[in-house]
């Protein structure tokens, strides 16, 4: 696996840097809050080259919480002809840094997750067609689960009323607000402190 999964990710990045001419790309952004205070900002990002599209989420926050707490959170993940590729989560934080990767091997996806508190190496045995990036460009009209990708794990949706949905991590259930189908609000729970995201106006 740890041989694998680099030679993934630089073949796709080599694909993605060549073809980068050619890409369309899409760019939302949002603010964070917790408890009406902004605490960062998050830019969610979808680029299409020929039958492949990256989905790219990227946050920094920074508040406190008995000590000062930053965290920089990156997810980039590749699609072909509408199924994940591969998923690749990184992230910073006083308490160290974590990487998630979820990667498409012929007819299964390989899952290494080295989390804070939490480890998963498992397999996901379904094509993936939802990610966390993803449900930011498009409700997720057709799949009943999505790819919670720092975890490594499929999360149920439910479908609560036009243009809103749930994901459910873990039993706790993040609720998404969508307006031509782009994610306007979202409200998610967090073991440390819960927070909102929030599209920003159109400059």
């Amino acid at each position: 696996m740890q041989n694998y999964v680099p030679h993934i990710l630089f073949t796709t990045l080599i694909v993605f840097t060549a073809s980068t001419a050619f890409a369309f790309v899409e760019k939302r952004e949002y603010d964070i809050s917790a408890a009406g205070i902004t605490i960062g900002e998050m830019t969610a990002t979808r680029e299409n080259i020929d039958n492949q599209t990256w989905y790219t989420l990227h946050s920094e926050v920074s508040f406190w919480f008995f000590v000062r707490i930053k965290v920089v959170y990156t997810v980039k993940s590749l699609y072909r002809d509408n199924q994940l590729i591969t998923s690749f989560v990184e992230t910073h934080t006083n308490k160290g840094d974590f990487t998630s990767t979820i990667a498409w091997n012929k007819d299964h996806y390989k899952v290494h997750v080295d989390g804070y508190k939490y480890k998963n190496d498992a397999s996901i045995t379904v094509p993936i067609r939802y990610n966390s990036a993803r449900i930011y460009f498009e409700y997720p009209h057709s799949v009943s689960t999505i790819l919670a990708d720092n975890m490594g794990v499929m999360a149920p949706v439910e479908k609560v009323q036009k243009d809103v949905c749930t994901v459910a991590v873990q039993g706790k259930k993040n609720k998404f607000f969508f307006r031509s189908g782009k994610i306007t609000r979202g409200i998610m729970h967090h073991p440390i402190k819960n927070f909102e995201v929030n599209l920003k106006a159109p400059e």
